[in-house]
C-alpha cells in the first residue's frame, strides 16, 4: 500500500499561509502553539496518517528522552504516542519504529529512512537553544509497506523546520530583551515602558483610571545573609510566580523593578479596588511556604521560610495629576516607604493631602524564620 499522493501546488499555497501565520503569531504565545499549523499541514496536506510533535527533554547515557507534546491521529493508530508520554529511545535506533526520530536528532536535519515492512515516516529537527529547553522534533507517519514519500514532501518539512527554528529563536531573543530571567516577569526596562504607555493613554482619555503598585520583599537582605544567595534567588523566583499567577488577564502586568522590588500596573482600577487586589496578593505571599535550601542548593526536607511583602499603591484618574513616569512611580514608592515605616507586611494607598494613609493590617514584623 502506498501513501495517498499529495498535491505540490496545494502544498505551496499552504506554505505561504504558514509563513503569514507564523509572522502574525503573538510573540508571547507558547512555543508549542507555533506547531499547530505545521502539524495540520503534515497530516492533511502531505497526507500522512498522523502527525506528531516531540520535545527533546534529555539525553541519559545511550538514550534519547522525548516527550510527546501533540499528536494528530484521527484513527487512533499509534497508541504509543499518547500526549504527555515520555519515550526513551536508544541512540543506536534499535527500535525501528523510531528510527527517523533518532536519526533526525543525531544529524540535526530531516530524516525519512524507509523501514522494510513498516513503511516510512518523515521527521524534522527544529533547533532551539539547550538553555531554553532544547530541540523539537516533528513530522508524519505513514503505515504502508512501501516507501512512497516524495522529495518535495521532504523539502516541505525542511522548509517548515527552518521557519519554526527562526521563529523560536526570534521569540527567545524578544523574551530575553523583555523578561527577567529569574522571575519570568517583565524586566525593569519593559515594565517602565508599559508605565509610559499607560500614562500617555490616561492623558489622552480623561475619565479612565489605573493604579501603579510598588512591592518590596521584607527583610530580603536577611534572607541572603542568613541562608545564602541561592535561597534568595529561589524566593525571588517563587514571588515572581505568585505575582504572575495573581495578575488579572488583560488588566494587569508585573515586572521586576530591581533587586527585590517589583512594579506592576492595575489597569482600569481605582485606588480602593487596587488595594483589595494587592491585599489578596500580600496575604497569598504571607501564607505561602518557601522551600528552604542550604548554601549548595540542596532542599532541607520539610523546612520552609515565611516571607512577606510590603506594597505602595498610587492611583491615577485625573490627567492634570499625571506627571512624568518618575513622578508617578515615585508616588507608589512613597506609599511603599510608608508601609515599611509602619511595620511592613502591609499595603499603603498614596494620598496627596496626608502623604499616605495606611489601610491594611500589619503582619509579623520579623517574618523570616
Amino acid at each position: 500500500m502506498k501513501k495517498h499522493e499529495s498535491d505540490a501546488k496545494t502544498i505551496l499555497k499552504r506554505l505561504g499561509k504558514l509563513s503569514v501565520f507564523l509572522k502574525d503569531l503573538d510573540a508571547d504565545a507558547g512555543n508549542d502553539e507555533c506547531f499547530n499549523y505545521p502539524l495540520e499541514i503534515i497530516q492533511k496536506t502531505l497526507m500522512f496518517d498522523i502527525s506528531v510533535l516531540y520535545k527533546v527533554t534529555n539525553i541519559i547515557n545511550d538514550r534519547l528522552i522525548l516527550e510527546v507534546v501533540k499528536v494528530l491521529d484521527p484513527k487512533n493508530s499509534r497508541l504509543d504516542l499518547e500526549e504527555g508520554r515520555k519515550l526513551r529511545l536508544f541512540l543506536d535506533a534499535r527500535d525501528k519504529r523510531y528510527v527517523n526520530e533518532v536519526n533526525a536528532f543525531l544529524n540535526k536535519k530531516v530524516s525519512h529512512i524507509n523501514v522494510p515492512g513498516m513503511g516510512c515516516d518523515v521527521m524534522g529537527y527544529v533547533f532551539f537553544p539547550q538553555d531554553c529547553g532544547g530541540a523539537y522534533l516533528f513530522g508524519g507517519d505513514f503505515f504502508g509497506k512501501e516507501a512512497s514519500v516524495k522529495d518535495y514532501e521532504v523539502s516541505t518539512v525542511e522548509i517548515m523546520c527552518n521557519f519554526l527554528s527562526t521563529l523560536l529563536l526570534k521569540t527567545q531573543f524578544k523574551q530575553q530583551a523583555e523578561y527577567d530571567g529569574l522571575t519570568g516577569l517583565y524586566n525593569s526596562r519593559k515594565i517602565k515602558q508599559e508605565v509610559e504607555k499607560l500614562l500617555k493613554r490616561l492623558e489622552r482619555k480623561p475619565g479612565i483610571s489605573a493604579s501603579i503598585v510598588m512591592g518590596d520583599i521584607d527583610f530580603f537582605k536577611r534572607v541572603n545573609d542568613t541562608y545564602g544567595h541561592i535561597q534568595g534567588d529561589l524566593v525571588l523566583k517563587q514571588v515572581g510566580k505568585i505575582l504572575s499567577e495573581s495578575m488579572r488577564e488583560y488588566f494587569d502586568m508585573a515586572g521586576r523593578y530591581g533587586g527585590e522590588e517589583f512594579l506592576f500596573i492595575l489597569d482600569e482600577t481605582d485606588g480602593n479596588e487596587a488595594v483589595r487586589v494587592v491585599e489578596r496578593i500580600r496575604k497569598k505571599i504571607a501564607a505561602a511556604k518557601f522551600v528552604q535550601v542550604d548554601r549548595s542548593g540542596k532542599t532541607l526536607g520539610d523546612q520552609f521560610l515565611n516571607i512577606t511583602m510590603s506594597f505602595g499603591v498610587a492611583h491615577f484618574d485625573n490627567p492634570s495629576d499625571i506627571g512624568t513616569m518618575t513622578d508617578c512611580i515615585g508616588r507608589a514608592d512613597h506609599a511603599l516607604y510608608a508601609s515599611k515605616q509602619n511595620g511592613r507586611n502591609r499595603t499603603t494607598l498614596f494620598e496627596e493631602k496626608t502623604s499616605h494613609a495606611d489601610i491594611s493590617h500589619r503582619g509579623d514584623q520579623n517574618p523570616v524564620q
